[in-house]
């Protein structure tokens, strides 16, 4: 989404899981830990080498650091960020994690913009709570930056860095949206759903439609394609991992996979 809110966040807090860590493995397949920061996940897929799907927001360094020590992972063992969306939630850390890896970044070409000035493009609701929430939403800016590799039309292997797997552009959520999947059929998708209630704190592994996305036709349309593609489960930017099954619930399809 780009930025839940602090002001309800706080509102929830009794409510709120303590955050934790979401660990899903296949054999012969990377490993995912998916790390819950405050108002966003990162997922840590180690390979032969270590790639980050998202980045954080600006306040989440010191969380980031410490996750990432807790699993031995160090800063210069990244490889590569992928950022599956401009948002502030998501590439806030962008810049920073680069000066201190060397890490490549990746980015959708059509949040290019985005990236360049340093803040969340116009949020687009969904509902009426997404009305409400735009009202209270965080600060939209984060350090401008240029990605290291502008993930276009044709699809990105992140065989370079140390991971099976393949990056594409699916515009919705945002113009310039990204979804990595694994041979597996693990996929992350960002945010082109919602994982629970208020940002995945609430029935986290219960799928549902995002608060806000540039197109929502366009987003909806991605959901119905990759229910067609052989994905078993969706790491989500926030909540989630959530099942294919109940993805079919949630926004039914056709597909017969």
């Amino acid at each position: 989404m780009s930025s839940l809110l602090r002001p309800a966040a706080a509102i929830f807090a009794a409510l709120v899981v303590a955050a934790g860590v979401a660990r899903a493995q296949t054999a012969g397949s990377p490993t995912v830990d998916t790390i819950v920061l405050a108002m966003s996940n990162v997922h840590l897929v180690r390979g032969e080498r270590v790639v980050l799907i998202d980045a954080g927001g600006r306040g989440d360094l010191a969380a980031l650091e410490a996750a990432l020590a807790a699993r031995g992972v160090a800063w210069k063992d990244i490889a590569a960020v992928v950022l599956t969306h401009g948002h502030a939630d998501h590439a806030g850390l962008a810049a920073e994690i680069r000066r201190r890896s060397g890490a490549a970044l990746l980015l959708g070409a059509g949040d290019l913009p985005m990236a360049a000035a340093g803040h969340n493009d116009e949020l687009q609701p969904t509902n009426l709570t997404a009305h409400i929430l735009k009202r209270f939403a965080l600060d939209p800016a984060y350090e401008a930056f240029a990605p290291d590799v502008a993930v276009g039309d044709a699809p990105v292997d992140l065989a370079a860095y140390g991971v099976r797997g393949t990056v594409r552009q699916w515009p919705g959520h945002t113009p310039g949206s990204l979804v990595v999947e694994l041979p597996d059929g693990r996929a992350f998708v960002g945010d082109l759903m919602l994982g629970g209630w208020l940002g995945g704190r609430l029935f986290a592994t219960r799928p549902g439609e995002h608060y806000f996305h540039a197109d929502r036709a366009r987003n909806l349309a991605n959901i119905q394609a990759l229910l067609q593609r052989p994905v078993t489960t969706f790491f989500l930017g926030h909540g989630g991992p959530v099942t294919r099954e109940a993805v079919m619930r949630a926004f039914g399809t056709a597909a017969s996979r």
